[in-house]
């Protein structure tokens, strides 16, 4: 029995014709989506710098970024301040986990999820510049010059070398002295007035001369040696109030050198501890750098909060710091522990070790600072 074909399909409606706002949204879609190509994406055929074709915005030769200055200063300042913003947003995305989520940095990094990251080194260098800039900024203080009456007086007056002293005198006496400490004493200019109070003194003159047959010592009869003459020497600079402060200056600027060398021992003591898992020695070392990156950041914050909190003085600023110093000393545990993956009572062991031998490390490496530093005072 034959089938009944079936009818067909009823005709689709014709299409509604487009209004202006229709117009208007495609028009201004198409043209942001022309600009960012432009600002963006691919714009040459060939790159400029070595003439290879390329295939997006940056050659696979020479890296070099396909970018058109041939632009108005408006475009080209909208992109730069797109660019800066767009940095600032991924440098306080890091810095976000880095203080509050421990160990995620380096986890993600290490794991290959490197775009929304800052670069570990990178990141150390910056942090650790703007705290060592801010500790240096916060030693700059004048030399203790002016005294006062006491702090109760409501009249103090102000002293200059224990006399009193206009205000004009006072600052006056305040950019002799910080002249005089930003300009060192060289070996010369010393030589030279130890030689003329030599010349006005004839009693030291006399003691000066009489003072080698007084260097032997009482035991042996024998002159003493070379070496101990200048631990003694070196030990009466260090009572100076010159020499101390020279001596503080110099170590203070030593202090990134010597973390920086410290920070790869780090590296090698968790790849000691944790070599079980799969990480190679440069992976420790950006645990490492995250590590220490944290440390300077969450110092600088807590100093900031512990600030802060003191203003109202409502008694806030200890549980302030104790909260800090607590989450301080929490921190490493969390960060191995997500890390590596170990059971809690492991981990613990592990970061007991690793803070004991880290803390060995850095007391030798201050003490061995120091001596060099007195060495060269």
């Amino acid at each position: 029995m034959p089938v009944d074909p079936e009818p067909p399909d009823p005709p689709l409606p014709p299409p509604a014709p487009p209004t202006v706002t229709d117009a208007v949204v495609a028009t201004t879609g198409v043209a942001l989506a022309n600009e960012s190509t432009r600002a963006h994406g691919q714009i040459h055929s060939h790159c400029e710098n070595c003439g290879t074709a390329l295939q997006g915005a940056f050659c696979h030769q020479c890296g070099q970024h396909d970018f058109e200055f041939h632009r108005s200063f408006g475009h080209v300042f909208l992109d730069a301040l797109e660019s800066f913003f767009h940095f600032d947003a991924k440098l306080f995305r890091n810095f976000i986990a880095l203080l509050f989520q421990p160990g995620k940095l380096s986890v993600d990094f290490n794991a290959g999820q490197r775009a929304a990251q800052m670069p570990p080194f990178r990141l150390y260098i910056f942090v650790s510049f703007l705290f060592f800039f801010l500790v240096f900024l916060g030693d700059n203080r004048p030399a203790n010059i002016i005294q006062s009456d006491g702090p109760k007086k409501p009249n103090a007056t102000l002293l200059v070398d224990g006399q009193p002293a206009t205000l004009e005198q006072t600052l006056a006496a305040v950019q002799k002295q910080r002249a005089v400490d930003l300009q060192p004493e060289r070996t010369v200019d010393r030589l030279r007035a130890a030689a003329e109070q030599l010349k006005a003194d004839p009693e030291a003159k006399k003691k000066s001369a009489a003072k080698p047959a007084e260097a032997k010592s009482p035991a042996t009869d024998e002159p003493t040696s070379d070496f101990s003459q200048w631990i003694e020497h070196q030990a009466e600079r260090t009572q100076d109030p010159a020499g101390q402060r020279a001596l503080v200056d110099s170590f203070l600027h030593s202090l990134p050198k010597m973390l920086l060398f410290c920070l790869p021992l780090f590296a090698l003591y968790t790849r000691f501890l944790f070599r079980q898992s799969s990480l190679v020695y440069l992976q420790h070392l950006v645990i490492a750098l995250h590590f220490h990156t944290f440390i300077y950041l969450w110092v600088m914050c807590r100093d900031g909060w512990a600030f802060l909190a003191g203003l109202p003085d409502l008694g806030l600023r200890g549980w302030v710091l104790f909260a800090c110093n607590l989450w301080l000393a929490l921190y490493p545990l969390l960060m191995l522990r997500r890390i590596f993956a170990n059971s809690w009572k492991l981990t613990l062991f592990k970061t007991g070790v690793l803070a004991l031998a880290y803390g060995v490390t850095l007391v030798v490496a201050l003490a061995t600072t120091g001596l060099i530093l007195l060495a060269l005072l």
